[in-house]
């Protein structure tokens, strides 16, 4: 954590680390004195909410085809 963050805001940020982290495969081993119940809680929650939700999709330009143009072929 970087130093300048005082100890409640570098534990609040170890602990939102710890979902994602799970998520991705690691194991984690957190003690008692930096985890903190209700932001792990809600890290959980941030994550399920962004899970449930499409992702936008941005339409095609209006120009392009919807299927790519076969290539030429010179002689």
């Amino acid at each position: 954590m970087p130093g300048h963050l005082g100890a409640d805001e570098q534990k609040r940020l170890a602990t939102r680390a710890i979902p994602a982290l799970l998520l991705a495969g690691y194991e984690v081993n957190c003690t008692p004195d930096v985890f903190d119940e209700a932001t792990y809680r809600q890290a959980v929650h941030d994550i399920r909410t962004r899970a449930g939700r499409p992702a936008a999709q941005q339409p095609a330009p209006a120009n392009s085809p919807s299927r790519p143009a076969p290539g030429r072929r010179t002689p």
